[in-house]
């Protein structure tokens, strides 16, 4: 069975989420952006998407504000939070939905599965010291990468980096514009599909490393996932198969080539590791993929 109809199975149970939309109690929407920086729910809900205001989004139940650093690093302030499983549980999920993409300005790849809700609790960001980011500006994540606004999410006391971050991307989402309620096997059929299923187990391994640790900037098979690199899978595969020693020296220390890079060091990238993401990109670049 494919890997990720796994995450179809029994979700239904996971936080009451599943829950049909005709015994939610709608949360409305606009049909046309009512203010500033509303955020745009699409895809497979449970009721019709649209905008909601942040004044809106803080009004679901579950909205709390905690004392808190935004991330590591940054001064402690009073963090007005949603956490996602209470917005969920306020929309609902349609019957093909298991999970939902954070969209981003910044091209982030950010796909948040149920079973993810339930381990870690992420939450999006709407308010720092009680004001939005139209009142007041908000901290640059890393300082001079990017800003936050106009909505953010990330785990509350997270500082374990990578280990910490879901199957699909990153959590620390930046710059969020949208959420689009989807199915995660079609979101990354790409990956799975025929010719896929010929990978080799070392393969499939390296597969399961690029959605986490990867993906997240550098688009997969079909152009899924980031594009902050803006730079194809193809020339991934080239440095793969004709110039590992750059490729991993890229990878795990990429400011020796480019200083200004916002790409970070995958220091724990070890022979094991680099093995995979070697054969993961020579056979899907032999597949014609």
């Amino acid at each position: 069975m494919n890997s990720y109809l796994l995450h179809t199975i029994g979700l239904c149970g996971l936080l009451s989420l599943c829950t049909q939309s005709s015994l939610l109690a709608e949360v409305a929407m606009h049909a046309e952006e009512p203010a500033e920086a509303s955020i745009y729910f699409s895809g497979d809900w449970g009721q019709e998407g649209g905008y909601m205001t942040r004044e809106e989004l803080s009004e679901i139940d579950g909205f709390t504000t905690i004392r808190e650093e935004v991330f590591p690093g940054a001064d402690m302030a009073d963090l007005g939070v949603l956490p996602l499983k209470s917005l969920v549980k306020a929309l609902g999920l349609g019957s093909d939905a298991d999970g939902f993409l954070l969209e981003t300005t910044d091209a982030w790849e950010s796909f948040m599965t149920l079973e993810y809700l339930e381990g870690n609790d992420p939450v999006m960001l709407l308010y720092i010291n009680g004001k939005g980011p139209d009142e007041s500006e908000w901290p640059m994540f890393g300082g001079d990468i990017e800003a936050l606004a106009p909505y953010y999410v990330f785990v509350v006391g997270d500082k374990s980096g990578y280990p910490g971050s879901p199957k699909y991307g990153m959590v620390s989402a930046t710059q969020m514009t949208g959420i689009r309620a989807m199915n995660t096997a079609k979101r990354y059929a790409p990956f799975y599909d025929a010719p896929m299923d010929q990978l080799s187990p070392l393969a499939q391994a390296g597969r399961d490393l690029f959605l986490q640790r990867c993906n997240v900037c550098h688009q997969g098979p079909g152009n899924v996932g980031g594009n902050v690199s803006q730079r194809p899978l193809i020339v991934l595969q080239g440095h793969a198969n004709y110039n590992e020693a750059y490729l991993r020296k890229m990878i795990t220390n990429p400011k020796q080539f480019y200083p200004d890079t916002i790409m970070p060091n995958h220091e724990d990238f070890d022979d094991a590791k680099f093995a995979k993401i070697v054969a993961y990109l020579k056979e899907t670049s032999a597949l014609g993929k």
